[in-house]
């Protein structure tokens, strides 16, 4: 640094002494500043030294500790993907011994204690998934979704089952400013835990409370500001009026009306909104740079009226039932409801009461907590799910139309025939694809080919017999119902494929009977008067009265009975075989039969009849209630493994073929999703570089505005300390001279 002068010429000495002590000072001070550069190998210490390289260091030490964030990110992706693939790999493994299970149980190559003895080892690979599909690693459950402080699989309570307990959510964090990479794998979508009931749409229709945000699927609308017109015969009143921060319906309602006082009426109904003038016309456009009109199809001449275009609300949690279907609902809950098979657990879900979706998934997930509840991907259905692997799930009717309503009935008329049995479908066009030995004795083939759809099953099938040979859904439950009334004899449908694969195989004896309520009879021996309780039966008081199925009429007189045999034996006398009475022990009561005909049996209510309590009507013939063939499951690997070790301990090859091609087309989605992984973990290393080759710069960029340079600042040091010695040396001569130096 350069010294100031002393000028020891005609000046002070106290001027002059100043002068070398400031002199000294400033180069004191830049002397102590290169020793603390040189210490602490920093230019600064403080902002006020240098605040332009101070702002750019702190700048820059931002990005370089956003960056080591980053590259921690990064790594901590990586370990879990890894541990992602290591895991997966053993799950592929598994898939490789159940092909080679499959192709040795096939055919006849492998006795049955053979095949035994690879269920067991089947077996043992469930538990083994199990176990893999609960990997852990840096604390976390690698397969459980945001679920993941809890193991996502465990062996069911209640079922030879796998429940899943953890969720489908994907967890993702930042590898870059603008990136974010997910660091798990969607067990949905390795691992299929869940049996999914995907909804149709049910339409919802607008509401008053319908957010803006749900509109069309759930788009929603931006709102702007819009022009209104509205021509009484007065002369035109236009408003300009923002819609923008509106919620709901009633609010956008409210806004539109309130400029109008009167004149203008917007109302709404199913679909969408109309906008009606007191008189006359109404108008409505865009101001420039607003979209909202035209968005929401209002925009429009002068007109008598405008309507909307659809608005197509998407469901959510606060959808009303009521508005569902177009606002006509789900029709009728008291007394009916849905009823949820879940492997062995039949539930029934009361539906009264409920308003809203949100209370259905409550109600649902109270009476079955091994469900799971949802919507479908467009919004415009309900999503019910199991979260058991290795049994079957189903939604039906209990006695209404609520499940269908919903959208969620598993079995209907629209069923695809092709979709039934878990996809392996139903085979039809065979030549008598249905065999029916009927009730009076003669046999009736059905040709089912051409059908593709339950409804086309129905249809050709109660063609055959108008009224007589009925084939119709059950009422409750899943599956068909097939009844005939052409006589009394044994009903028996054949076990062709077609028969099987529909649920309906098997036979029915004759006709159904009439049960009695209980009245406390155990035994034969039994008085009639210990029977109600004591109050006992009034026999002499009249006669039992039935009109049986062949519409003649009998009159039984009990006169003189005392015990339940008594009764028994005067019954049984009038025709027997045919007009049976017997013993309902486990009932308390009594059972009613007869095969006279195919019409209804009726015994008329009085005093004997309701003391025995056999009053009533009995309609008809039994039916044959089918199975239901439209079970859903998981077909995940873990549900595969279950229906592998059943097939292949029953030797069952048609159900050891289709495991192996849904085993193929779910190993295909499972290898995507491997090489997904492995994507995955090529992108971070490409990040990791990235952020590394960052790293340097940075570092090169803080180094060159916030470090000492070493060689230079010891250079300067080094100059500026003969610096002050020269100063301190000519500082302490100049102030020694005095007067007597100049004579």
């Amino acid at each position: 640094m350069s010294l100031g002068p002393l000028l020891p010429g005609r000046i002070p000495n106290s001027l002059l002494f100043t002068r070398s002590l400031q002199n000294l000072d400033r180069v004191s001070s830049e002397y102590l500043r290169l020793q603390d550069q040189i210490s602490t190998g920093l230019k600064f210490q403080n902002i006020g030294e240098n605040p332009s390289a101070a702002i750019q260091t702190i700048v820059l030490q931002q990005s370089l500790e956003r960056n080591e964030q980053l590259q921690s990110n990064v790594e901590t992706n990586r370990s879990l993907l890894t541990a992602t693939e290591q895991a997966l790999g053993d799950i592929g493994d598994v898939f490789n011994q159940m092909q080679t299970f499959i192709l040795a149980g096939l055919g006849d190559g492998s006795s049955p204690s053979e095949k035994a003895q690879m269920a067991n080892e089947v077996d043992t690979l469930i538990q083994h998934v199990v176990n893999i599909s609960n990997s852990t690693f840096r604390g976390r459950y690698l397969f459980g979704g945001s679920q993941n402080t809890a193991a996502p699989f465990s062996i069911s309570k209640t079922d030879q089952a796998v429940r899943f307990n953890g969720d489908l959510e994907s967890i993702s964090s930042y590898v870059s400013l603008d990136n974010l990479l997910g660091n798990n794998v969607s067990a949905g979508d390795t691992l299929r835990p869940l049996a999914e009931v995907d909804g149709t749409d049910i339409d919802p229709a607008l509401v008053g409370s319908t957010k803006i945000s749900s509109l069309f699927g759930g788009d929603g609308v931006k709102l702007d500001v819009i022009e209104v017109t509205v021509d009484t015969g007065g002369g035109p009143q236009t408003e300009r009026i923002n819609l923008a921060g509106a919620q709901t319906i009633n609010d956008l309602i409210t806004r539109m009306e309130a400029p109008f006082a009167g004149d203008l009426t917007v109302a709404f109904d199913a679909t969408g909104i109309q906008l009606t003038p007191a008189a006359g016309t109404v108008a409505v456009a865009d101001v420039p740079g607003s979209r909202t009109a035209g968005k929401l199809g209002i925009t429009s001449a002068a007109a008598a009226g405008i309507t909307s275009t659809d608005l197509n609300p998407k469901l959510g949690l606060q959808t009303t039932l009521a508005s569902l279907n177009g606002g006509t609902g789900i029709g009728p809950t008291a007394g009916t409801g849905l009823v949820i098979t879940n492997g062995s657990r039949t539930s029934t879900v009361d539906l009264t009461g409920l308003t809203t979706v949100e209370d259905l998934f409550n109600a649902i997930k109270a009476v079955d907590p091994d469900t799971m509840t949802g919507f479908t991907e467009d919004g415009s259905g309900l999503k019910i799910a199991s979260r058991l692997s290795g049994v079957g799930f189903s939604i039906s009717e209990n006695g209404g139309t609520n499940a269908s309503l919903l959208g969620i009935r598993t079995f209907d008329t629209t069923t695809p025939l092709a979709e039934l049995n878990q996809g392996e479908g139903v085979p039809v066009g065979t030549g008598n694809d249905l065999e029916i030995t009927r009730r009076d004795g003669s046999t009736t083939n059905i040709s089912l080919e051409g059908a593709k759809t339950v409804q086309d099953v129905l249809n050709l099938v109660n063609a055959v017999d108008p009224g007589v040979l009925s084939l119709s859904l059950q009422t409750t439950g899943n599956g068909f119902t097939i009844s005939d009334s052409s006589g009394t004899g044994p009903l028996t449908i054949g076990a062709t494929d077609t028969a099987t694969k529909l649920g309906i195989a098997g036979s029915e004896d004759g006709n159904a009977e009439l049960i009695g309520a209980n009245i406390g009879a155990e035994s034969a021996p039994d008085l009639l008067a210990d029977l109600n309780d004591g109050a006992g039966v009034p026999v002499g008081a009249g006669t039992l009265d039935i009109t049986r199925r062949d519409g003649s009429v009998v009159n039984i007189s009990l006169a003189g009975a005392t015990t339940i045999q008594d009764v028994l034996n005067t019954v049984n006398a009038v025709d027997p075989g045919n007009l049976t009475l017997s013993l309902n022990a486990s009932g308390g009561g009594f059972r009613l039969a007869d095969n006279s005909g195919t019409g209804p049996l009726t015994v008329a209510d009085n005093a004997v009849s309701t003391g025995l309590g056999i009053n009533g009507t009995e309609d008809g013939v039994v039916p044959i209630d089918g199975t239901d063939p439209n079970q859903q499951r998981a077909d995940g690997v873990i549900d595969l493994l279950f229906r592998l070790s059943t097939a292949l301990r029953s030797g069952d090859n048609q159900s050891l073929e289709a495991i192996d091609r849904k085993l193929d087309a779910h190993l295909q989605e499972f290898n995507y999703q491997r090489g997904s992984v492995a994507g995955r973990l090529r992108s971070l290393d490409e990040y990791a570089n990235s952020l590394a080759d960052q790293d340097l710069v940075i570092q090169e960029a803080i180094v060159e505005v916030f470090h000492t340079d070493m060689p230079a600042a010891i250079t300067e040091y080094t100059n500026l300390q003969v610096s002050i010695q020269a100063t301190q040396q000519i500082a302490a001569q100049t102030l020694q001279l005095n007067l007597f130096n100049y004579l």
